[in-house]
């Protein structure tokens, strides 16, 4: 059967246009001209295989989705979750589509490599709850979730590696669009995925993480999920359910009650609610609310708390629990900028550990870490170097 190239390049043109990717710029990085290109999006030109190899690294996709007529992938998820967020930037959506590759990634170097066992989650939409009050569906939730999980009452030390831990992938990465806290896709292949706003305040990062591993319990059937830090109408109901999930899963009303009591003045107010916002790394507007639902304050008091300035932790009496504590200040500062890349210590941790046993190439080991060849050697020297030491 001969291939069909009209296919191929409805494909590229749809992975381009989804990227908001320019003819133009497809057919500079070919440094072939704009007429070249746009034939072989028509189907009038044949591409080699070295052009959309390159042309699937600029479209972050996998070189097979192009040539294989049936090969799953995410793609109606990210499609969809384009289409109904029309206003997201050429950079988040290159970037959402990186992370679609990362988690790709993560999972064969999961399943296929060190043939990790998998896990399956709770799925809550076929939980008969016997009322349809979402908030109430998030809260009960979260108690069946933390039974299921032996958490009892306890403060979750590390929320991302809990819900790694559920065979979820989970990664971070810097959005430029700041009103967005986290999203979620559920792959065909590679399973529930989250991403969560690197922008964000670490302790808000804990709370969008929670947020989205609630869409995940519930929602995974509607495929993906942008979640926004003020969301419009459309679909508030599964909003509502997953910060009420959220909210009741970092910090239990239980375990309020049996550590803390009612304060007495405004400034005790202030001293309890830092308290409890260090304690399990939540914002102090998280235990504002855990308050106001407690009935230990009224909504005057909560109102005047949001405003409060003092409340505010400042990002240095914070810490990542993904940044591993080992690292050198120099160390420390590439971290961040790993991070807010988009990958994880533990993504890196799982090539570089295949690498070591020769299951992938150096030259695989960059492209998974998305690092170009230009510049990333050094970069991934000093990686190498780094875990080998702390090995």
């Amino acid at each position: 059967m001969a291939f069909d190239y009209t296919l191929l390049g409805r494909k590229l043109k749809d992975a381009r246009e989804s990227l908001l990717i320019t003819p133009q710029e497809s057919a500079l990085r070919l440094k072939i001209g704009l007429q070249e290109y746009l034939d072989i999006e028509a189907g009038r030109n044949r591409i080699t295989g070295d052009q959309l190899v390159l042309l699937s690294v600029v479209y972050c996709r996998d070189f097979r989705y192009f040539v294989t007529g049936d090969y799953p992938s995410a793609e109606s998820q990210v499609q969809e979750m384009f289409r109904r967020n029309a206003a997201l930037s050429k950079s988040d959506r290159i970037a959402i589509q990186e992370f679609v590759r990362l988690c790709e990634y993560e999972d064969f170097l999961e399943q296929e490599i060190f043939q990790r066992q998998s896990v399956t989650i709770p799925n809550y939409r076929q939980h008969s709850f016997n009322h349809r009050h979402f908030k109430r569906q998030g809260e009960e939730a979260a108690s069946f979730e933390r039974e299921r999980l032996v958490l009892g009452e306890q403060r979750i030390e590390n929320i991302f590696e809990l819900i790694r831990n559920q065979g979820i992938h989970i990664f971070k990465r810097e959005l430029e669009d700041k009103n967005i806290s986290g999203l979620y896709i559920n792959h065909p292949v590679a399973g529930h995925c989250i991403l969560v706003n690197y922008l964000d305040d670490l302790y808000r990062q804990n709370f969008s993480a929670t947020h989205e591993y609630c869409h995940a319990l519930f929602d995974s059937s509607q495929g993906q999920e942008v979640t926004y830090l003020k969301p419009s109408n459309n679909g508030s109901e599964l909003e509502w359910r997953a910060n009420s999930f959220a909210g009741n899963f970092l910090v239990t009303k239980q375990r309020i009650e049996l550590d803390y009591s009612p304060a007495n003045t405004y400034e005790a107010w202030i001293s309890l609610i830092r308290q409890i916002a260090e304690r399990f790394r939540v914002s102090s507007q998280v235990v504002i609310i855990r308050l106001f639902e407690l009935k230990w304050i009224d909504d005057s008091l909560k109102n005047q708390l949001f405003q409060e300035k003092r409340l505010v932790i400042r990002p240095d009496e914070k810490f990542d629990p993904e940044t591993p504590p080992t690292l050198s200040s120099g160390m420390r500062d590439k971290s961040t900028q790993i991070i807010r890349q988009g990958l994880s210590w533990h993504f890196i941790d799982l090539c570089t550990e295949a690498y070591r046993r020769g299951e992938i190439t150096y030259h695989k080991l960059l492209d998974m870490l998305l690092l170009p060849l230009e510049d990333g050697y050094q970069l991934l020297h000093e990686l190498l170097i780094f875990l080998e030491v702390n090995s």
